[in-house]
């Protein structure tokens, strides 16, 4: 009997190394339950004591933190008003202009590269003050003090202006840039240059009279104000500025 009852008595489990592994790991694992837990509790608290940010408040302060772009410049608005800041403004940029042309003619001295010269600084200054005048809300030539003015003006610059194209300097620019532009060479521009004065007078007076067809068209000036009698005989200089330009609208009202 005593042998029967060994024979089916069961055997005592073993514990090996591999149970006592799993026992590790459920410890391990309920740890971490633990610690995830607790960490999404205070990560929880955190987030609801910190101060919220509304949408409107977040846009504010990336609109002051990011980048400005510059202002679009404001057009002048030509109500006929010519303020002493106007005048100020013609001024400066005919000075700075005269003063540019001075400097390139002082360094062209300096280095003996003087050649054939190029256009006064007095004329750079006074061509440049016209263009200014002409184009800068020009609804101010309708009174009669600035309409004078442009028309004495005009007439002056004309006179001098045929002196300047006749001159020696000023047959050389021609040339070189027809040369240039026949060939196809590029050219590049040298802003200390005489030359370079030269070429920004020839431009400037291009836009002297596209601006002086402009106001004819608008009714601004009259060609009758340059009539030597009665309104015949426009001076020769006078008529290759006005050309083909004739009155369309009436914009002094």
């Amino acid at each position: 009997m005593a042998g029967t009852s060994d024979r089916f008595r069961r055997p005592t489990p073993q514990r090996g190394r591999r149970d006592g592994l799993s026992g590790a790991g459920l410890l391990v694992a309920a740890l971490l339950t633990v610690a995830f837990g607790v960490g999404a509790v205070v990560a929880g608290y955190a987030w609801l004591s910190w101060p919220q940010v509304s949408p409107d408040v977040s846009d504010a302060i990336s609109s002051a933190t990011g980048r400005i772009e510059p202002a679009a410049p404001v057009a002048p608005v030509d109500d006929g008003a010519w303020t002493d800041a106007d005048i100020k403004s013609c001024k400066d940029e005919a000075n700075e202009a005269g003063e540019v042309a001075k400097r390139r003619k002082l360094a062209a001295v300096s280095a003996d590269r003087v050649g054939l010269g190029g256009p006064d600084a007095g004329l750079v200054e006074r061509a440049t003050y016209l263009l200014c005048g002409a184009t800068k809300k020009p609804l101010h030539l309708c009174k009669d003090y600035w309409r004078k003015w442009f028309i004495k003006a005009i007439k002056a610059y004309t006179v001098e202006f045929k002196q300047v194209s006749t001159q020696d300097y000023w047959r050389k620019v021609e040339v070189a840039d027809r040369a240039r532009r026949q060939s196809g060479a590029s050219w590049q521009v040298v802003t200390d240059e005489l030359d370079q004065t030269t070429r920004e007078v020839a431009k400037m007076h291009d836009d002297i009279a596209a601006a002086f067809r402009v106001l004819i068209a608008d009714g601004i000036i009259s060609t009758d104000d340059f009539a030597v009698f009665f309104g015949f005989g426009v001076p020769t200089e006078i008529g290759a500025m006005i050309g083909g330009a004739k009155p369309l609208r009436e914009r002094c009202g």
